[in-house]
């Protein structure tokens, strides 16, 4: 009865161990994520277009599940993207539809949470890409469609980093559950001693989950 009720215990300090660090790791993702969305909107109002845009980029790739800040950074590189091509300037426009891109790219882990914004990156970059490059105008579907194709498949995860990101991910969670079960006494004390393994464990991977998630 003693042996069910220290398995529990522990199993219990566990779960409450991974909910911290998640909520902790939230928190950072989301203040980190606001500040540089307000810096992109101090820059935009001076119109630095450039800054603005960087700021709004670096506020997107701050992914959290809901977080507002997301929503907002897309919203404002959608806009700049948008108002460069109605004013003529292409290469503005240009530069915030790959920003969009990259922001979609970089948040990419196990599935791709902005899709909708990636494929509509893709499929703008495609038509500058191919109004830049014929003036005619005979050929521009045929090089649209290539252009589309080449970023399509340049946005394809590789399998070997999908592989590694799925490693770091249960090498993380055994990590932590081997500091939960070894490291930690029913009376909550840490014993760092017992808890190397799983520390270690946990820091790997991490380190790969970090990244395979900036590779992939």
């Amino acid at each position: 009865m003693t042996s069910a009720r220290s398995w529990r215990e522990r199993l219990s300090l566990f779960a409450f161990s991974a909910v911290l660090i998640g909520a902790v790791f939230s928190a950072r993702v989301i203040l980190e994520g606001e500040s540089e969305l307000s810096a992109s909107d101090a820059a935009f109002d001076r119109g630095e277009l450039t800054s603005s845009l960087d700021h709004a980029r670096r506020s997107a790739t701050l992914y959290a599940p809901g977080a507002p800040h997301v929503e907002r950074a897309y919203a404002r590189m959608i806009a700049l993207a948008l108002g460069a091509e109605a004013a003529g300037q292409s290469k503005v426009a240009f530069l915030s539809w790959q920003a969009i891109r990259s922001a979609a790219l970089e948040s990419r882990h196990v599935f791709l949470p902005r899709q909708a914004e990636l494929e509509r990156a893709n499929e703008n970059l495609a038509r500058l890409e191919a109004l830049s490059r014929d003036s005619a105008g005979s050929d521009r579907p045929k090089n649209q469609a290539q252009a589309l194709t080449r970023l399509n498949a340049d946005d394809a995860p590789a399998p070997a980093w999908i592989a590694v990101l799925g490693a770091g991910f249960l090498l993380a969670l055994a990590g932590l559950g081997l500091f939960a079960f070894r490291g930690l006494s029913r009376t909550g004390n840490v014993s760092f001693q017992r808890a190397r393994l799983g520390l270690l464990l946990f820091a790997i991977g991490a380190a790969c989950w970090t990244l395979a998630a900036y590779k992939a």
